[in-house]
Order: structure tokens, then C-alpha cells, then sequence
């Protein structure tokens, strides 16, 4: 994350004013007219703090106005006190609260700038696709198919087992002789004179 001392807003569209913590009184510039705000490393503008989802959040200008979107971050992307629905864009104004997660911060204008212009020359970055995009392939088996052939397969092996006609139960151990439960054997023939 670049923290510039306030004032030092050069190539700036915009800038996030830390309000609180070691930081305080330095800006975040924004330099693109589409930052995407998180805590990993591949976002435009990053925040090394662990309430800060890895993609937070992005910002845009659009129509001639700022929007922020909250990405579906865990803890939540606030303006003016009020938690954002996720993947709804939501005007900002300039002077605005905004916290992501656990950090304060309050949307600045620069008054130099020209977002508007920034805008219509912007063309966005390829982004690398996330693991998940570049795994699919566009070819998942759904969880719920994968389920219902495990199911099928033990049901099948189940049944096969239980009555398979060639499959014939081992007899039941008898009873040790001389044990109430168990019938006495006939005696044997007596060959003594």
C-alpha cells in the first residue's frame, strides 16, 4: 500500500485519509479510475490488515461519480456508518466515512484531478484468473451428481451382497455339547460283551 504524507497527492484521482492508528493524518492515493481494495498482495490499493478480506472491495468512477462495491468480504465494507450490500454499487461522496473491515478511513477529493478523463482512457488490466476460475475449466460435475452416484453404488453393493443367490450364509456354530440349549447326540452303540 502507498501511504503518502496529506498534501503529496501526485497522479492522484482521489484518496482514502487514514483516520486512525500509527497512520493517521497520511492518504492512500488512488491513482486508476478502478481499484480493487483488499489485503492481498494483488490488489490495486492493498491494506496488510486482518480484518481486510484478501478482496475487499473496488472502487470506480463511473456516470461522473464514485462507487464503491463491497466483493462479499467477511467483515464488510461501511460508508457512513451503514454496511454495504455485497456486489451492489454504491455511490461515495467525497468527505465520506468509509471503513473496510476494522479500518477507518474517509474518502478525499483532489482537486486537481480529472477522473472523468482518467476514465475514458482506462482500460482495464487482465487479471490472472483466481484458482477456482482457472481449475474449472468450465466442466464441474455438480456436488450434488457426485453424491447420488456414491449413494447408487452403495446401494448397489449392498444389495448384491444381501441377496446374491450364490451366497449362502455359513451354518451357525452349535452349541458345546452337554450345554442346556444345545440337543444331546445320540449315544453311541455299545460294542462291549
Amino acid at each position: 500500500m502507498e501511504i503518502t504524507p496529506r498534501g503529496d497527492r501526485s497522479g492522484a484521482l482521489a484518496a482514502f485519509g487514514i483516520q486512525k492508528g500509527p497512520q493517521a493524518g497520511e492518504e492512500i492515493p488512488i491513482r486508476m479510475p478502478v481499484v480493487r481494495i483488499g489485503r492481498a498482495p494483488g490488489n490495486d490499493v492493498v491494506i496488510p490488515d486482518d480484518s481486510v478480506s484478501a478482496t475487499h472491495a473496488k472502487l470506480e468512477f463511473e456516470d461522473g461519480a464514485w462507487r464503491i462495491t463491497d466483493l462479499e468480504s467477511i467483515n464488510g465494507t461501511y460508508v457512513e456508518g451503514v454496511r454495504l450490500a455485497p456486489q451492489v454499487p454504491t455511490p461515495l461522496s467525497y468527505g465520506a466515512g468509509v471503513r473496510f473491515g476494522g479500518i477507518p478511513l474517509e474518502f478525499m477529493e483532489v482537486e486537481t484531478a480529472d477522473p472523468a478523463s482518467a476514465r475514458a482512457q482506462y482500460v482495464e488490466p487482465d487479471r490472472p484468473a483466481s484458482i477456482r476460475e482457472a481449475g474449472s475449466g468450465g466442466r464441474r460435475i455438480p456436488m450434488w451428481l457426485v453424491l447420488l452416484i456414491l449413494v447408487l453404488l452403495a446401494a448397489a453393493v449392498v444389495f448384491f451382497t444381501t441377496f446374491n443367490p450364490e451366497h449362502t450364509p455359513a451354518p451357525a456354530p452349535s452349541a458345546p455339547a452337554g450345554s442346556p440349549s444345545a440337543p444331546s447326540a445320540p449315544a453311541a452303540p455299545s460294542t462291549a460283551p
